[in-house]
């Protein structure tokens, strides 16, 4: 019998799915560091035909929000259902991520997947620093970041920032994590269980490296500069985080963060290469579902790890509270569903793994802090979550203090606190006046009524934010102190206490 997808109602849609297996497939493609800076979000200089066609396949999310904008955190977010506080992790992986969460009773996506009988494998870039190995083993291409060698050699900022390389696809990373993912998809076509392949892709991550001709896709004339690219007025320094680019290059003004504009038309170029160069690799994976006879048997879903700075707010990375580091691409594909649809709702990363247990029909786990957003795939248009949460700890190697973050249909609001959750400072971002981010005005005598509430919104929490009607009863606890995990924790260890 085929499952039953609440709240939509297709037409031939399970006979669809039925007439190969019991349920529908997934492909979940995860690309780092990627904005919203696509076509299908209105980005016209931007060339992302393939990505633009999934989006007129299905549903794009305008206003997605990650729960913290780094790949470890973020990651470890979206691929439990967990929020931060309750996974531990800020960067890298935490121990009681990987060995009480992921090992234990909080199985990720993917390992939930397998466990309910799917054949599941993991490409690429999936978790961060962390490898799991499904019904096939997890395989990433041993590719060095760089074509030419003697770029492979050099380290701190002697590296370049990017590099353009007259090859093919996969001469890089990520094009041969592609060929193989194609490979995959060959075997699981002739499996007789459904399957879940993601696919993680490293660009457009740092160094902004990708063949010649995604270069020459591309004027430099037609790309802008960002048009606010100073700290905000009134906001206090310590929102604006390091420049990731000061990692490749010599700081251009002491911090990193401002760049001459010749130059930043540079490096936008680069970024902008990366992005048509995985959205050539999305395209590769989505003719091949077509061509073996699978796309209308698979759910696609298309998102990032978080969004990325490319000069806003002085900023060169993630790692922030801003519009920039927190707002990311979302697109979910569900064969023989509406189609061309967006959708302004407010939602959150957290709320994948539930979405893509409800459209398979699989158990949803009752300790989940996200929900399922299947109603928005009937009704776009439909009332939704009063606003989306995320948080960034500033210190480094040990948190000093966090921001907490709500985003409303209109307003940005932050909150920093110390680590005994005394308050250090607020911003608030009106974006109907100045949807740059450009100026906060917490401390503005006029806007002290709509800071009150959302400071109590804030404090009232996520589950108070859900739409009417739809309740969450998870009940996590609070993640002990961040011990780091893996080969990256001799940067710490870190602590920070969670509030």
């Amino acid at each position: 019998m085929f499952f039953a997808i609440s709240l939509i109602t297709l037409s031939g849609l399970a006979q669809l799915f039925g007439q190969r297996h019991e349920k529908p497939n997934v492909l979940l493609i995860i690309s780092d560091d990627l904005r919203n800076e696509l076509g299908c979000y209105g980005v016209l200089h931007m060339i992302t035909p393939h990505i633009d066609q999934l989006a007129a396949e299905g549903t794009l999310f305008n206003r997605a929000y990650v729960q913290q904008a780094v790949c470890a955190a973020s990651r470890a977010s979206f691929l439990t259902g967990l929020r931060p506080d309750a996974t531990g992790t800020d960067y890298p992986y935490s121990i009681y991520t990987v060995e009480e969460l992921l090992k234990k009773d909080r199985p990720s996506l993917l390992r939930h997947f397998m466990n309910e009988g799917y054949y599941v494998r993991g490409l690429g870039k999936i978790h961060h620093g962390y490898r799991e190995d499904f019904s096939e083993p997890s395989y990433d291409s041993r590719k060095p970041n760089y074509y030419n060698p003697e770029s492979n050699r050099l380290t701190g900022n002697d590296r370049p920032t990017f590099e353009i390389a007259d090859v093919e696809d996969h001469a890089y990373k990520d094009g041969a994590n592609t060929d193989e993912a194609l490979a995959t998809l060959h075997r699981m076509s002739q499996s007789d269980k459904p399957f879940f392949l993601a696919v993680g892709y490293y660009k457009p991550h740092l160094p902004w490296c990708a063949p010649k001709k995604y270069f020459d896709l591309y004027d430099q004339e037609d790309i802008p500069l960002a048009p606010n690219k100073y700290l905000p007025e009134n906001a206090p320094a310590y929102a604006r985080a390091h420049s990731n680019v000061a990692k490749y290059e010599p700081p251009h003004d002491g911090g990193g963060a401002l760049i001459p504009d010749h130059r930043a038309r540079d490096l936008k170029h680069a970024y902008a290469a990366c992005v048509s160069y995985i959205d050539a690799q999305v395209g590769r994976l989505l003719n091949e579902l077509k061509t073996l006879g699978l796309r209308e048997h698979t759910i696609v879903v298309l998102i990032s790890d978080h969004g990325w700075h490319l000069g806003e707010q002085g900023m060169w990375g993630k790692q922030s509270n801003f519009e920039h580091g927190t707002r990311a691409p979302m697109i979910i594909s569900v064969p023989g569903s509406q189609e061309s649809q967006i959708t302004d709702a407010l939602v959150e990363y957290v709320d994948i793994f539930p979405t893509l247990c409800e459209l398979t029909g699989i158990p949803n786990p009752g300790y989940l802090e996200g929900n399922s957003m299947v109603p928005l795939l009937e009704n776009p248009d439909r009332a939704w979550k009063k606003a989306a949460f995320s948080q960034y700890p500033r210190g480094y190697p040990r948190a000093e203090f966090e921001g907490y973050a709500i985003r409303t249909t209109r307003y940005r609001y932050v909150e920093w606190r110390e680590l005994d959750g005394s308050m250090k400072g607020q911003e608030l971002y009106d974006h109907q006046v100045d949807p740059l981010e450009s100026k906060s005005y917490a401390n503005d005598p006029g806007y002290s009524k709509i800071r009150s509430e959302l400071m109590n919104q804030l404090r009232a929490g996520w589950k108070a934010a859900l739409p009417d009607g739809i309740e969450n009863h998870s009940n996590n606890p609070v993640a002990p102190d961040f011990v780091p995990w893996g080969p990256e924790a001799r940067f710490g260890p870190y602590s920070r206490k969670k509030k």
